[in-house]
């Protein structure tokens, strides 16, 4: 599918992924894509800042119009059920890591690290310290979802993707590039995509119609 994506493009679908994972999200929905683009800081899409939707403030709307898989579509959710993706995992995952603070349990006192160990050299010279050994780097482990199982598309996902190709083919263009992507995903229908842009002030045809604005052409 993805042969004809400029590199950035797939930097972005690859930064989704691990967005969608760092949020406990085992799928790639139309709202990691835009999370993945907002995330670009070399993006040419201006619209997008300009109107509110920064990686700062769209990440957090992501999280909250998600609801722990409660605000998927129910295809997606019979998909993901079917998939092997237990979505009750996930939502125990959400209230278990974002409920309000006050209600979270106490955190227990992190130990002191353990000092840096010397050794010595004949004539009193010092051996440079050693760092003391640590626990090593756990990765990502995404609830409901078998450990480093690919996560799946959403069909919103899936779909946003193929409108980015068809937007490409309609120009005089060879490669999918961000802006294919970002009018890919800016298709009406998409309930959770349009919440999560509420979230931060705009909606999905005012998007749309200022980066096509921004690109010199007709909405």
């Amino acid at each position: 599918m993805f042969e004809r994506f400029t590199l950035n493009a797939r930097m972005t679908v690859i930064r989704a992924q691990q967005e969608a994972r760092e949020l406990g999200h085992p799928w790639i929905g139309s709202e990691h894509l835009m999370l993945g683009l907002v995330a670009e800081k070399d993006a040419p899409l201006l619209a997008p800042a300009r109107l509110g939707v920064t990686y700062e403030a769209y990440r957090p709307a992501v999280l909250a119009a998600a609801d722990g898989g409660l605000g998927l579509a129910e295809e997606d959710r019979e998909a993901l059920t079917g998939a092997g993706i237990d979505l009750a995992a996930v939502r125990a995952h959400f209230e278990r890591n974002h409920a309000p603070a006050a209600a979270a349990p106490a955190a227990a006192p992190v130990p002191a690290p353990e000092p840096a160990r010397r050794g010595w050299l004949p004539f009193g010279r010092r051996k440079a310290a050693v760092p003391a050994p640590g626990p090593a780097p756990a990765s990502t482990v995404v609830p409901g979802l078998a450990p480093d199982a690919h996560l799946p598309f959403t069909g919103h996902g899936t779909r946003a993707l193929e409108a980015a190709s068809k937007v490409m083919l309609a120009q005089p263009d060879d490669r999918i590039t961000l802006a294919h992507v970002m009018l890919g995903l800016l298709t009406p229908g998409d309930e959770l995509l349009a919440r999560t842009l509420q979230r931060v002030g705009t909606d999905i045809e005012p998007l749309r119609a200022a980066v096509l604005a921004d690109l010199g052409q007709v909405a």
